[in-house]
């Protein structure tokens, strides 16, 4: 986690210093120093960037540059700073604001997605100071659901019933969690994790409703929060010039075929003959996922081990040497324990297969 660290005084500049040192040493975070241009002189070690800008400008800076911005000056300057930066929960910093004299350390934004509760109290801890946290579940010492999410490696969809599903949570009210793979969190008086396989549209439970799973269903009504595990890799062959609109049409149906969320696609994988692909690897982009290639002799491997569970196309095998490519390279980038679960299908000019992973907490 990349971290500036900013000060305004000599005495807030000595303390940004030592804390900036600290967070350091934790092989956590790396950290760069702001201080003052004047103060450029002072004693201090690690990286350091004097400014002479104003505030403002620094701010909207830092707030593209860095995961979290640790700022040692008074709080309602640190607002006014920053309210004009602020987007979105999913990309803004982590905001942590301390007095000059390290008493208090407070979380300001982004404290559960951004980290800048659980920044908070690392640095509390490594200074000896008051956290200062007023987010509901922290205070109440419940789980938030995102929270949930991050320390799970899911990702929440949509983002916008995240804040129902923990109105629910700290006002007591029953929420139920529905998954298909072990998650670390503790049921509770208000909090039920079931299996699942026990879920039905058809029960009344009010729209408090979590599913953790990778489907998509039309059935699944409105209101119902997911948590994504990306645990799903498309192998794609395709020929030569392929558009990246030809791309991302393809991949759109075979997902919507399979009853799979797109945002459980954990790559897009193919052969390194296509690393160079621009129509796939601009849908790649436009899509925001990582794209795999893998060696002939590696697709080989999977033909030879696994090749019952393989279709075999002798014109691919004489034109590149091995006999099907979307459907080894779907395993690799699932992984060993991998399933295929949509069979190679053709979309026009690309070819599309589809394999399931198993999740790491539920290995």
């Amino acid at each position: 986690m990349k971290i500036a660290v900013v000060a305004v005084t000599r005495d807030g500049a000595e303390l940004a210093r030592k804390t900036a040192g600290l967070l350091d040493d934790t092989g956590r975070y790396e950290t760069v120093l702001y201080v003052p241009g004047r103060f450029s002189l002072l004693r201090i070690t690690g990286k350091r960037q004097p400014y002479r800008k104003p505030l403002r400008e620094l701010f909207r800076d830092l707030f593209e540059r860095y995961d979290g911005i640790v700022c040692i000056m008074a709080l309602g300057i640190v607002v006014r700073l920053s309210a004009a930066h602020i987007r979105d929960k999913r990309t803004d910093p982590a905001v942590v604001v301390m007095d000059e004299l390290g008493k208090n350390v407070i979380s300001v934004l982004s404290g559960h997605l951004g980290g800048a509760n659980a920044l908070t109290l690392q640095i509390a801890g490594l200074l000896g100071a008051n956290p200062v946290i007023t987010t509901a579940t922290d205070v109440q010492g419940l789980p938030a659901i995102e929270m949930v999410a991050a320390e799970n490696s899911l990702v929440a969809e949509p983002l916008e019933l995240v804040k129902k599903i923990n109105s629910s949570i700290v006002n007591k009210q029953q929420v139920t969690i529905y998954t298909e793979f072990a998650i670390d969190i503790e049921p509770s008086e208000n909090i039920a994790v079931r299996d699942f396989a026990e879920y039905s549209p058809a029960r009344r439970e009010e729209n408090r409703v979590v599913l953790v799973t990778n489907r998509t269903a039309a059935s699944f009504p409105p209101g119902t929060l997911f948590l994504r595990p990306q645990n799903i890799s498309i192998g794609i062959g395709c020929r030569k010039g392929v558009s990246a609109a030809e791309v991302k049409q393809a991949i759109g149906q075979a997902l919507d075929e399979a009853g799979r969320a797109v945002t459980s696609v954990k790559s897009l994988a193919s052969i390194d003959i296509k690393k160079d692909e621009q129509g796939l690897l601009e849908a790649a982009g436009e899509m925001d996922l990582p794209t795999e290639f893998y060696g002939r002799q590696e697709l080989l491997e999977v033909h030879r081990t696994r090749g019952s569970e393989l279709s075999f196309s002798e014109f691919v095998d004489q034109k590149i040497g091995v006999g099907g490519v979307c459907e080894p390279a779907a395993i690799l980038g699932a992984g060993e324990a991998s399933v295929i679960l949509m069979p190679k299908k053709k979309y026009g000019k690309v070819t599309i297969a589809i394999a399931e992973g198993s999740w790491p907490l539920s290995e």
